[in-house]
């Protein structure tokens, strides 16, 4: 089903989709997916690179969840004033708001959408918000801030230090939720230092996971997130 609502924020579109399969009980547990940076909602479809996204959604529907995606502000549907790559270069050179401004609303309109999904089923048995390198950065947060995600998987989360409001070693010691943290080795967005940081601060059951790879993590990771999610009770 496709999605398409004003942002209480600001009144721009919110697009995305929810899938779920025949017959779900009222309280089905409930999936939040969040897209890389440059990428949009249709990564969670593909099976391709870099996040293989389409067994992820795959494997869920099959575990019986709700599936959501959005498009992050200024990705897919929702471009608008400057690119993401645009605004993240910005950043890289003090300018931070429309970098922030990004990051932080889109995580406003997935609580916006998430609080429309309790108010039309019963309360989700679990919420999981699954998400990959910026998708992360924000699943951090999401999750940070709604005690109702008690489950989190998050794939090379981007250090982005350089606008440390939206940064996740800000909002991991807030998580309270069953982590699974993925990080690799030679990431050219979060150096070993700071990955070392976000696994120091995290909190919440983490399950870490490394990888001696870049930023695109190889296809194995895909059988670690089956066997996670088939142990959620």
């Amino acid at each position: 089903m496709s999605l398409n609502w004003e942002s209480p924020i600001d009144k721009r579109p919110i697009t995305g989709f929810l899938m779920q399969g025949d017959s779900l009980p009222a309280d089905a547990p409930v999936a939040i997916l969040l897209h890389a940076m440059n990428t949009d909602l249709y990564h969670w479809i593909a099976d391709g690179v870099p996040t293989y996204g389409g067994k992820i959604t795959q494997l869920l529907l099959d575990k019986g969840y709700r599936v959501v995606a959005l498009d992050a502000r200024a990705h897919g549907h929702r471009k608008y004033g400057l690119s993401a790559e645009e605004r993240m270069n910005s950043a890289n050179n003090g300018d931070q708001d429309a970098y922030y401004e990004m990051i932080q609303n889109t995580v406003k309109d997935y609580e916006f959408v998430l609080k429309k999904i309790n108010r039309n089923f019963s309360k989700a048995k679990h919420t999981l918000a699954v998400g990959y390198s910026m998708g992360g950065q924000m699943a951090i947060m999401l999750a940070a801030q709604n005690p109702q995600i008690d489950h989190l998987i998050t794939m090379v989360p981007p250090h982005a230090g350089n606008v440390k409001d939206v940064s996740p070693v800000v909002f991991a010691p807030k998580v309270n939720a069953k982590w699974l943290l993925f990080l690799a080795n030679k990431d050219e967005y979060s150096t070993p230092e700071e990955n070392k940081e976000i696994a120091a601060v995290a909190k919440g059951d983490v399950t870490l996971i490394k990888y001696d790879s870049g930023h695109v993590l190889p296809p194995s990771y895909i059988d670690e997130v089956t066997n996670w999610v088939n142990a959620i009770k």
